[in-house]
């Protein structure tokens, strides 16, 4: 059985929803202060339909996708938190506190600011992004 081709676009529209979805968590993050790690469901949830509404496979291909839709967006919305918690309080904008945090102060605000709890909801929610993405 063959498998149907998706067009490139399409997973490429599929990376820019996971990239929106960070940046909605990082303005999230901006208004509240908090690092709301229950919004990582929420990008499960969202994975999922950007699956079925782009036309994206399902199986194997659709629970990866899933997954990954949910590691990119929890990647990023974490830097921008790193850098906004440290480039915010001096004044800097988003892209220039990017651009002035090195990774080892990256890794290590993001460590500090994710314990075990945090980190299980992460994974319980790239778990569903793959399960409700292969869709049987």
């Amino acid at each position: 059985m063959s498998v149907p081709q998706v067009s490139f676009i399409r997973w490429l529209f599929f990376v820019v929803m996971a990239i929106a979805f960070a940046a909605a968590w990082t303005v999230a993050f901006s208004f509240t202060h908090r690092t709301l790690p229950w919004l990582a469901l929420l990008a499960a949830v969202d994975a999922v339909i950007a699956l079925r509404v782009l036309g994206l496979p399902r199986g194997r291909r659709g629970a990866i996708a899933g997954a990954i839709f949910v590691a990119i967006a929890v990647a990023l919305s974490s830097l921008a938190i790193a850098a906004i918690s440290i480039g915010g309080p001096a004044g800097f904008g988003l892209v220039e506190s990017l651009s002035r945090l090195s990774p080892s102060l990256a890794w290590e605000l993001v460590r500090l600011a994710n314990g075990l709890p945090q980190l299980l909801v992460y994974v319980v929610a790239m778990e569903l992004a793959a399960w409700w993405g292969h869709g049987r």
